[in-house]
Order: structure tokens, then sequence, then C-alpha cells
């Protein structure tokens, strides 16, 4: 009686546990209307409005290379629930940097979380972000 006591909350506080504590997922990342023949998806993630405003240190990030492809998947493995925005752009001339003409329109393709493309400035991170549950899931981005 006494073993299966112990094996009965052994299993309970497992179970507790792993709830409580939340479990990292993967997720993945389905980027459509690619239209450059070559360069770098340069991607990040976001979890605070300031992180996305500055665009410097994602808290999680990926360098994708794109080769005639005009549809790409990007897999993220252990990502927290919790809420982020993803950011992105594809860098044609290899240089690391969002080139923009003299009006500071972008000259390269990019795009946000839940598509969202004001026709004159960046997505905020109010209307890029989203929430991440324990469960795998894919998130759609089409490059403008």
């Amino acid at each position: 009686m006494n073993l299966l006591r112990i094996a009965f909350f052994t299993t309970f506080s497992i179970l507790v546990f792993q709830k409580g504590f939340g479990q990292a997922s993967s997720h993945t990342i389905s980027i459509s209307n690619i239209k450059a023949k070559r360069g770098n998806l340069m991607i990040g993630w976001y979890n605070s409005e300031a992180s996305y405003n500055e665009r410097n240190n994602p808290i999680f990030k990926k360098l994708v290379t794109v080769n005639q492809q005009k549809e790409v998947t990007v897999v993220f493995e252990k990502i927290p629930a919790g809420k982020y925005a993803i950011s992105m752009f594809l860098d044609e001339n290899g240089n690391k940097e969002m080139d923009t003409n003299f009006l500071g329109i972008p000259k390269e393709q990019y795009g946000f979380s839940n598509n969202v493309l004001p026709a004159t400035r960046a997505a905020n991170f109010d209307e890029a972000s989203f929430e991440v549950k324990d469960n795998p899931s894919t998130i759609s981005i089409r490059l403008k």
C-alpha cells in the first residue's frame, strides 16, 4: 500500500510540475512571396516592445540562405510560451542591414508576424505580437 501511494504521488508531482513550469516547443515559420533569387533571410523573435523597437537584440534569431526559392520553411526549437513578435527581411546584398532609399523606404523585402504591413511605417510590437502556447504551431509570413 505504501509503494502504491508513493508511486501515485510521484506521478502526480511530475504531471503538476510539467504543467506548472511549461514546456518549450517548436514553431515553424512559413515564409512566402520571396522575389529575390538570392539572399539571406534575417529572422528575429522579440519578447518586448523595447527589444522589438531596437531590432538589434532578438531573443531568438536565424539567418537562412535563399537560393531560387519562392517559399521557405524555418523551424525554431525550444520556444517557451509567451508573447512574441517576429520581424524579418531578405538581405539581398549580404551587408546584414535593411537597405532603404533616400526617403527611408525599404529596397529589400521584409515581413512581420500577423502579416501586418502598414503603408508608411514598420509594424509595431502590439500589431505584430502573438501568443505562443506549449504546443507546436505554424506561423505564416508573406514578404512585402
